[in-house]
């Protein structure tokens, strides 16, 4: 009688090996290479946040930077009243008094020469973060192009550092310094 012919051991056992080495190198990527490439993510994530990313509390301050400016330039002789009162409620403390100091030479300053004056953003930047007795804020850079109805293609171009704080919530101007390039 013939004997059945033995099946070699030799390919079982090199799949056998083949397969271990594959999960081993399944493993070994999964749990050694996988985990740094997150970390990379993440890494990565974090620079692009602290890379001029703003927070909404950064953009809501610089926002209303923009806006005040915009409000302290913008008079009209049809609506000063109204004008003027938009321009106070965006401002506090020191500014606040200066703009209210100003308010009869600046009527009659467009009164007088029959002009309105008009106001346009053009840049705003955030420069530096505040935190003084007992207030937040940023100190925004706001670059405005004012404009004379008489003169209405002609600007006045105006750099200013503004400073925003939060007070009760809202964002208003405390300071403005003409900021400019010393010659």
């Amino acid at each position: 009688m013939v004997e059945p012919r033995r099946t070699p051991l030799a390919p079982w056992i090199t799949a056998a090996v083949a397969g271990f080495v594959l999960i081993a190198l399944f493993l070994v990527f999964f749990l050694w290479f996988r985990p740094d490439e997150r970390d990379a993510h993440r890494e990565h994530a974090e620079a692009l946040r602290n890379s001029g990313h703003l927070t909404a509390e950064e953009s809501a301050a610089m926002n209303a930077a923009g806006t005040e400016m915009v409000n302290l330039l913008t008079f009209s002789r049809a609506h000063f009243d109204d004008d003027f009162q938009r321009a106070l409620d965006g401002a506090t403390g020191a500014l606040r008094k200066d703009v209210v100091g100003k308010r009869a030479v600046t009527l009659k300053a467009i009164t007088d020469g029959k002009f309105d004056l008009s106001a346009r953003l053009t840049h705003k930047a955030l420069s530096d973060e505040v935190n003084a007795k007992g207030t937040h804020g940023y100190v925004v850079l706001v670059t405005i192009n004012g404009y004379r109805s008489t003169a209405p293609t002609v600007p006045i171009q105006q750099s200013l550092a503004v400073t925003e704080i939060n007070v009760s919530g809202k964002w208003l101007a405390s300071d403005v310094t003409m900021i400019g390039v010393d010659q």
